[in-house]
């Protein structure tokens, strides 16, 4: 399995726009991952995945991936604010939160995405 962070890095090292990654395991499993810097150039490279996907044979349904959504619930730096607990619960509810890697309230810039945006997955 390649994970979203390395096809990250790997994308950012070389310094593209757009990445699809295919690789075969020792097993023999193939494997594709896409990412793009921004969440247009994620689309294009999901695109381009599924694409590489259907040309090699793999099943339909596996075939319609998209890009994880670019919200801070989405985000590894995002932890939920769920208040302190006392004995009749948690005194928030969880729907608002922090950004840990700066640590601040949530930011979102005039197009609501966040630079510094690491999947959660």
């Amino acid at each position: 399995m390649i994970k979203i962070e390395d096809a990250k890095y790997l994308r950012e090292y070389l310094g593209m726009s757009h990445l699809v990654l295919f690789a075969i395991d020792d097993e023999g499993r193939q494997h594709v991952a896409t990412h793009g810097g921004s969440e247009k150039d994620s689309k294009e490279a999901a695109k381009a995945g599924n694409n590489l996907k259907k040309s090699l044979g793999w099943p339909e349904n596996l075939c319609n991936d998209n890009p994880i959504k670019r919200i801070c619930k989405n985000c590894t730096f995002y932890k939920s604010d769920f208040g302190y607990h006392c004995f009749n619960g948690w005194s928030k509810d969880g729907r608002d939160g922090h950004c840990h890697f700066e640590p601040t309230k949530i930011f979102k810039k005039e197009d609501g995405k966040c630079h510094h945006f690491e999947p959660n997955c």
